[in-house]
């Protein structure tokens, strides 16, 4: 019997001290995450009504531990920017006497770093959640480079120039997401919305004001896979 409650003992114990050790700190990792995106700007559609163009973004990114509540992530990251063909007659004409373009389509890349905050993290003497909440604020530069296309009219009569065109600027991300551990796996996967706010520079290379708010923000909705570096 004594045998019996010495080993009880030691496995409870062994276990308490196996998870907190695990319970202090979370390994850093890398991650690599895929899915839909669209670009709110001032010639990517009418966003009041629904039309817009939804095309793919990818990410790969570097998270490191900090503490029990925070850490450090670097994000490298791609997302595909158009326009699609949304507008009347009358608005393209308005954005083309404006010395703008009307329609375009390329390639947005992205950089930054962001302190997370773990909302629920695992501590010791408390039992982890399944499901772990995140979120963060953070500073980055893009580079987009598109195909921009131009009208000028002549009357009824109008003709069309393909322009290559770039921008680059400082945005603010800001990402929410959750994920779920995998130790058989020695990863987790999650879901992530992001919003890339860029309130200083064109992220299509129009500027004539045709939505709510001024800024140009990237929207992305991501799964991720992320391996433990441990």
């Amino acid at each position: 019997m004594n045998k019996v409650v010495l080993t009880l003992v030691f496995f409870f114990t062994f276990q308490a001290l196996s998870y907190a050790q695990r319970s202090m700190a979370r390994p850093d990792k890398i991650g690599v995450g895929v899915g839909p995106s669209f670009l709110y700007g001032d010639n990517t559609g009418i966003h009041s009504d629904f039309k817009f163009r939804v095309l793919p973004t990818a990410s790969i990114d570097y998270t490191q531990y900090l503490d029990t509540h925070f850490d450090i992530r670097a994000t490298l990251g791609w997302q595909r920017i158009g326009s699609g063909d949304f507008y009347s007659e009358n608005l393209i004409r308005n954005i083309a006497e404006a010395g703008y373009p009307h329609a375009f389509l390329g390639n947005m890349v992205f950089a930054d770093v962001m302190p997370i905050y773990i909302l629920n993290p695992d501590r010791r003497g408390f039992l982890p959640s399944l499901i772990k909440v995140y979120g963060g604020l953070g500073l980055g530069v893009f580079h987009s480079f598109r195909n921009d296309e131009f009208r000028t009219y002549q009357g009824d009569n109008f003709t069309t120039e393909t322009i290559t065109g770039n921008n680059t600027g400082v945005y603010f991300p800001i990402r929410i997401g959750a994920f779920i551990e995998l130790p058989e796996l020695n990863g987790e996967i999650g879901l992530e919305g992001v919003s890339l706010i860029s309130p200083f520079a064109n992220m299509e290379g129009n500027s004539k004001q045709q939505k709510l708010i001024s800024p140009d923000v990237a929207v992305q909705l991501q799964v991720f896979y992320r391996i433990y570096l441990w």
